[in-house]
């Protein structure tokens, strides 16, 4: 017992259930204080020119799902950029979808602004994505790049919002964080979850946003300004990067450029995976590249998602019904707050603890996958690391 009649386990079971509660409200006053993007630009201003000023690098592999609903926001930008799409190899209908949606915004607007690449055969020691990017960004003239993704769907005015934040704040590469979807009861479980955790790490939005801190990058959106980029050696200075966004906007880093990452989950909705298991795939892959060389983070980051549901565990067979009923509504409130606070349903926070064992699980396997040197495959290619 401890002081005032308290038990050990109930006395655990509140100090982990505060410190939930106290990491959620920390991560919440974050994501609300993070600095939004500018206004768009006003017609006739320089930023938004007859002319493009930038050119959107497309990559895509087996996207026939994604490819149409992408390139029509992609085409509806008030910044009118050029698209290019890059299909490695794709074994489904994605690059005939492109070249239908090409040959469509061609007659309807009568100066063609989308085309069609192929990446080529995968050389050894490349990654899939940066290669087709690498062979996207050849030849290209204007002033700006942004690497995206298939799965992603922008608001008309993101990309002029996107560059007048790089003007406004003096920066060669702006990335930007989006809302990410989740449907069905295995992406929700974990798919939050796994953000709510990266926005923990990244703690204050602010200094990030002006360059300060460590590299920080979504692949998802990156913008780049051209003539800095090519100074860095362009994608192939990234050819062989597990996380080649982070990577990228480091080359820029060192070459003197000012990068900077902002938060715009309205602005930027992303479905990443569908379904459960593409989801725990997905994760076990990323999470592995993300946090295997970081043991002692990764030790932290596994107590913080166990302990708590080992003390819960233990109060139950213990009879402490008290502490257990505190430890698991904290746990339940801790994850509805951090649902809300992207944009996704609280209510599956009541299955605490579960997301949290997920999450864990998920974690462990990436790491134990990167220790052995070879991440989960996507989309029938080997991940070596």
């Amino acid at each position: 017992m401890l002081p005032g009649g308290v038990s050990a386990v109930s006395g655990l079971s509140i100090l982990l259930g505060a410190g939930l509660l106290g990491l959620a409200l920390r991560t919440a006053r974050h994501r609300r204080h993070a600095p939004g993007l500018p206004a768009a630009p006003t017609p006739g201003e320089d930023l938004s020119p007859q002319t493009p000023a930038v050119t959107i690098l497309l990559p895509v592999r087996d996207e026939e799902s994604n490819i149409l609903s992408c390139l029509k926001t992609l085409l509806a930008q008030t910044d009118r950029p050029f698209v290019r799409v890059i299909d490695d190899g794709s074994a489904d209908a994605t690059a005939a979808l492109a070249r239908e949606a090409a040959d469509e915004q061609a007659r309807a607007e009568g100066t063609p602004r989308l085309e069609i690449l192929e990446a080529g055969p995968l050389p050894p020691g490349w990654r899939g994505k940066v290669h087709a990017l690498a062979a996207g960004e050849r030849g290209v003239r204007t002033p700006w790049l942004l690497s995206t993704d298939a799965d992603t769907r922008h608001h008309p005015e993101l990309l002029a919002r996107a560059r007048a934040a790089a003007e406004a704040r003096g920066l060669d590469a702006v990335s930007i964080a989006g809302g990410q979807e989740a449907r069905g009861l295995g992406e929700n479980l974990l798919i939050p979850l796994v953000f709510a955790f990266l926005d923990a790490l990244l703690g204050d939005w602010g200094p990030v946003a002006d360059g300060a801190g460590p590299p920080v990058a979504n692949g998802q959106f990156i913008l780049l300004r051209r003539e800095v980029w090519e100074r860095c050696g362009g994608f192939e200075s990234v050819r062989n990067e597990t996380i080649d966004d982070v990577a990228a906007v480091a080359r820029v880093r060192e070459q003197g450029g000012r990068t900077g990452f902002l938060r715009a989950p309205g602005l930027l909705r992303i479905r990443m995976y569908r379904g459960t298991g593409e989801a725990v795939r997905g994760w076990r892959r990323n999470l592995g590249g993300l946090f295997g060389g970081a043991p002692g983070l990764v030790t932290a980051t596994l107590a913080v998602l166990l302990l708590p549901p080992a003390a819960l565990a233990a109060a139950l067979v213990a009879g402490e019904w008290l502490a257990a009923l505190f430890l698991w509504g904290a746990g339940a409130l801790s994850s509805s707050l951090f649902r809300a606070g992207s944009r996704n349903a609280p209510l599956y926070g009541l299955l605490y603890p579960l997301d949290a064992l997920l999450l864990a699980a998920v974690l462990a396997l990436g790491v134990a996958d990167r220790r052995r040197g070879r991440l989960v495959s996507w989309k029938g290619r080997e991940i070596k690391v």
